[in-house]
């Protein structure tokens, strides 16, 4: 709330100065009882879903926190009433800013499961000791696995690899990652630090061994980079550390990156290092429901190109496309074009990230995982194109200008024509698909081997408004749940 009230009295007064979006090192200081806590009450509403405050404490605790966030807010010399933001730049303050990621870590680091979460993490122990042998412990699985070995536990077969291991930045040790499977989807989860916990009584104790998911939100920094996801993927793939290269293993498996779009035109390069005979690949885009084991364009989730004679496939049916194909060595571009009229945009769920807040949150080798479940033949029930001015179900928007929602591929930075212009609504992420021993490295930018195409965006750049979207799904969320909380 500090950094927000800052960083609009902030703009309002570059805005009276006439410098707004201009650059300007200078720091603006603003008094604390004259400017900063009559911003807040008159913002109050627009800032925070609390009640306001009947007793006038609060204004201590505002300067408590100027006075301590000492990387985010500098006191002025001469008063130690009056602050200013330590980021003159206003463009770069928000929820990527590793100023405002780092506002409560460490004391959520030293209590991260105190009070309400003890006996929570005694569970989570025992839950963890079991997942290692017996994979990830979540809604159902047990059913699942007796399903998938035809019995019960005294007919139970030894699982298939359960989990990845990567490195995530700022965790001293690897974090092991589940692996999507059967419609299941994990998401490295953190403590939220804006939400408080509650002192729960000891009749409620056998409810507080169930940590409350809204207590979480997805880990900030594993979703701050672009790369191929270490789980949402085939477990034959060999993902190198830089997850950026990867490597087949006999037949077509699927490796997805970590960040879709739904909105917008976007660009991706592939690298086709290493192609063994006989190997090949498939680059293209493609959504959740795609199964890994399998290849890009195996269903009408998915549109792909292969190496192979240039032929561009979706569900599972070739086309010619470019002739002659494409071999190691060569640079292949990628790029979706989703057009979306921000006048008349449509339900929010269809251009931002949802909150996973309301999804079971599990433990899994020591680090806490949201799971999500979808349903992929519900979903293709549901499919809508994206064609012409049409109005459809997904985004109910008249086009008076016929848009052409397309996926387009390049070859050391020559068009190979579009390759598809119907394409199903829904979100897309970059995806590759190897057969046999092949090797191919994904560039997500921002700098290319060629140009992309005027207008489209770096992959990489998905990353930061990832973020945003994220955090104002959280708010949301967290407003729907105000009684809760």
């Amino acid at each position: 709330m500090c950094v927000t009230v800052l960083a609009n009295l902030t703009a309002e007064r570059q805005k009276e100065s006439g410098i707004l979006g201009y650059t300007d090192n200078r720091m603006i200081y603003f008094n604390l009882q004259d400017e900063i806590i009559p911003y807040f009450d008159t913002n109050w509403e627009h800032l925070t879903n609390m009640p306001r405050r009947t007793k006038n404490t609060w204004h201590s605790t505002v300067q408590k926190t100027l006075a301590k966030e000492s990387d985010l807010f500098k006191p002025l010399d001469s008063s130690e009433n009056s602050f200013a933001l330590v980021e003159t730049s206003l463009t770069e303050i928000g929820p990527n800013s590793e100023a405002v990621k780092q506002i409560g870590k460490k004391n959520t680091e030293k209590a991260n499961l105190a009070s309400t979460l003890v006996s929570a993490q005694q569970t989570a122990e025992k839950s963890s000791e079991l997942a290692d042998a017996d994979g990830p412990k979540t809604r159902g699985a047990s059913k699942r696995r007796n399903a998938e070995t035809g019995g019960g536990p005294s007919k139970k077969m030894k699982n298939t690899v359960d989990y990845s291991s990567a490195r995530v930045t700022g965790q001293d040790m690897l974090v092991d990652f589940p692996f999507n499977k059967e419609g299941y989807h994990y998401f490295l989860a953190e403590r939220d630090p804006n939400i408080q916990e509650k002192v729960i009584g000891e009749e409620e104790e056998s409810a507080a061994r169930i940590i409350p998911p809204y207590l979480y939100r997805l880990n900030t920094i594993a979703i701050s980079t672009v790369t191929l996801s270490p789980n949402d993927r085939a477990f034959q793939l060999r993902l190198m550390e830089d997850q950026l290269t990867v490597t087949g293993n006999e037949g077509y498996c699927v490796a997805r990156a970590t960040h879709g779009v739904m909105k917008g035109t976007w660009y991706y390069e592939v690298h086709f290092q290493k192609q063994p005979p006989d190997s090949h690949i498939r680059i293209g885009w493609s959504q959740r429901h795609t199964p890994v084991q399998a290849c890009v364009g195996y269903t009408k989730f998915s549109y792909g190109w292969r190496s192979l004679k240039g032929t561009k496939f979706h569900d599972s049916y070739g086309a010619k496309y470019f002739q002659g194909g494409f071999k190691e060595g060569d640079v292949l571009g990628c790029l979706i074009h989703l057009p979306w009229n921000q006048f008349r945009p449509g339900p929010s769920q269809n251009y931002i990230q949802p909150s996973l807040k309301d999804q079971p949150l599990i433990v899994f080798k020591h680090n806490h995982f949201f799971e999500s479940h979808e349903d992929g033949s519900e979903s293709k029930k549901k499919l809508v194109p994206f064609k012409g001015s049409r109005v459809f179900e997904l985004f109910p928007i008249k086009i008076l200008k016929v848009e052409c929602f397309q996926i387009e591929f390049f070859r050391n930075g020559k068009s190979c024509g579009v390759a598809f212009d119907d394409i199903y609504a829904g979100a897309y992420y970059p995806a590759v698909s190897l057969f046999q021993n092949a090797t191919l490295k994904c560039n997500f930018g921002p700098k290319f081997a060629f140009p992309p195409p005027q207008g489209a965006l770096p992959m990489s750049e998905r990353a930061n408004q990832v973020h945003y979207e994220q955090t104002l799904s959280d708010i949301i969320n967290m407003t729907e749940r105000e009684l809760e909380l």
